[in-house]
């Protein structure tokens, strides 16, 4: 998906890209990532005093495996996508990087590619821990049944092994 500095400067409305763009990288990386839809992008790019602001929205459908009961479930993913992007010599680029504050991006040549910036959006947009709902109990940490579906009657209770002494000072005589 790449963008063109030219058709920036020559447009005054600005440029609009509606395309769709894999991202298999992230399911192989990412172990709570069951399947990921190709990502639909949908932005807007225009150009003032020679910097390039692409601003818009990605979808994408996503199943996910719930971190505490393993259970697969889907959910549709909408992601805000904003990117500024500084146009420079390319003899010059390692010291624009260097000076350049904000969140401005050098880029050298014409065309520069918006797949990377995408991609790292949808990564930075899954959860750490993925739940299918917030109130998930999980799986049984003796027997491994799923709390939610039913319930056993394991002793899952932990007493500190640095208080065990004192549960037993608690205990009354029989």
């Amino acid at each position: 998906m790449k963008l063109r500095w030219r058709d920036l400067r020559e447009s005054t409305d600005g440029v609009d890209i509606q395309e769709t763009v894999e991202m298999p990288t992230l399911v192989k990386e990412n172990r709570q990532l069951i399947a990921l839809s190709p990502v639909q992008v949908n932005v807007h790019g225009r150009e003032t005093a020679g910097l390039a602001e692409v601003e818009g929205k990605l979808f994408a459908n996503v199943t996910y495996r719930c971190s505490r009961c393993l259970v697969d479930f889907s959910e549709e993913l909408h992601v805000p996508f904003a990117e500024q992007f500084v146009q420079v010599e390319e003899d010059k680029l390692a010291d624009v990087e260097a000076s350049l504050e904000g969140d401005r991006i050098p880029v050298a040549g014409d065309t520069f590619d918006l797949t990377p910036y995408v991609e790292q959006e949808v990564a930075l947009a899954l959860p750490y821990a993925p739940l299918h709902a917030p109130d998930c109990k999980g799986l049984c940490p003796v027997c491994g049944v799923n709390l939610n579906e039913t319930t056993c009657s394991c002793n899952t209770e932990r007493i500190d092994p640095r208080l065990a002494d004192l549960a037993k000072f608690f205990e009354t005589d029989k």
